[in-house]
């Protein structure tokens, strides 16, 4: 793949992280053109990271309710 468009993949996921985290801090996605792979890289594997922590904590209060009577 083109490293260009390699990157404007890259940044869609980003976007796509950023608006479904209720703690992503939010600039503005043009700036991210201007970022080098691997600061993207190092954005994009935080925004999973948090995501799956998300995922976490959601399934322990998911149990949590579904043991109340």
């Amino acid at each position: 793949m083109d490293n260009s468009l390699e990157k404007q993949a890259l940044i869609k996921e980003i976007e796509g992280l950023i608006e479904s985290d209720p703690i992503a801090v939010v600039g503005t996605f043009e700036m991210m053109e201007f970022l080098e792979m691997d600061d993207l890289i190092s954005i994009h594997k935080g925004l999973l990271k948090s995501k799956e922590n998300r995922s976490k904590e959601n399934d322990v209060w998911f149990d949590e309710l579904c043991k109340k009577d």
